[in-house]
Parts: structure tokens; sequence; C-alpha cells
């Protein structure tokens, strides 16, 4: 099936987009292991250094690849993908005053798995694989109020790194 084997070519976003998954799911992960200050701090720094990561890595990709290049529709799903996601993010933050509670935190996770879908588009198969399971992580997140929310937080990080590992090295075959 050419949209697997042809992937690299297809989504040229791809690279950058997993290495930016890479990164935030390091800061995630780490967020984890501490309280809603520390997730924050680890949050904005996994994606800053995405950011940094996904900017080089696209500007390399660009010369060393010998010009293959998104076409304008991948950049306009990209576009709405994060149009769609800060939408819903000020959903959720005017719905859940306590930004340190379980459902605040649940359905940003949600909403974040959610845009990966749109960004399936864009960025290929695996990144709309890897939506539909951190949005299932999240929806047992919501539902699971026995296990601690930063159970489901790590998880979700551990899932981010593999997904946007598995598109760094799909996007070099």
């Amino acid at each position: 099936m050419p949209i697997f084997t042809d992937m690299p070519e297809l989504f040229p976003l791809m690279r950058g987009g997993g290495a930016f998954l890479v990164a935030i799911g390091l800061g995630i992960l780490v967020g984890a292991f501490g309280g809603r200050k520390w997730r924050i701090v680890w949050l904005i720094a996994g994606a800053a250094l995405g950011v940094l990561i996904m900017a080089v890595g696209g500007a390399t990709r660009l010369i060393f690849d010998e010009g293959v290049r998104p076409p304008i529709w991948q950049w306009i799903v990209l576009g709405i993908a994060f149009l769609v996601e800060g939408y819903l993010v000020s959903v959720v933050v005017r719905k859940f005053l306590d930004m340190d509670s379980r459902p605040f935190w649940m359905w940003m996770l949600f909403i974040v798995g959610a845009h990966f879908l749109i960004l399936g588009l864009s960025h290929g198969p695996i990144c709309a694989v890897l939506a539909i399971v951190c949005m299932v992580n999240a929806w047992i997140g919501l539902r699971t109020t026995s296990v601690d929310l930063r159970v489901f937080w790590a998880v979700d990080g551990v899932l981010k790194i593999l997904g946007g590992a598995l598109m760094i090295a799909v996007s070099y075959s």
C-alpha cells in the first residue's frame, strides 16, 4: 500500500513533527514525577525544545532531502489543527476553573490527542494512531479516578516519545 511505503514522501512534515513529539513527550514524562508546578514547567521546556528541534529538523530536511517539500494543503491542515486545539483548550479553561483538577488535565490530554487526528492528514497514519491511543489513555484517566493522574500523564509522555521516535525512524526509510 503506497501510503505506508511512501510515507516520507507523502508526509514530509512527519520528521519534524516526530522530533517535536519526542521532546514534548520527554517533558511530559519528567513532569509526571512532580506536582502541577513541575508538570507545567516540564511541559513548557519540552515544547520549547520541540519547537527548536522541529525548526532545525525541518530546515535540514529541506536542505538534505533533495527538495521534498510539504504541499501547501499540509501546512493548512497543520494550521487548522492548531486552531482547533487552541479553541478546545479555551473551552476547557473556561469550564474547569481549577487548573489543578484531574478533569482539567485529562481533558487537556484528550484535546491534544484529538488534534493529532487532524494532524494525521499532514503528518501521516502514525500520528493518527497516536491520536487514538492518547485519547483512550485520557478517557481512561477521566473514568479511573482511583489511579493518580500522574500515571496517565506519564503514559501520555511515553506514547508521544514512542510515536515521535517511530515517525522519525520511518522518515529516514
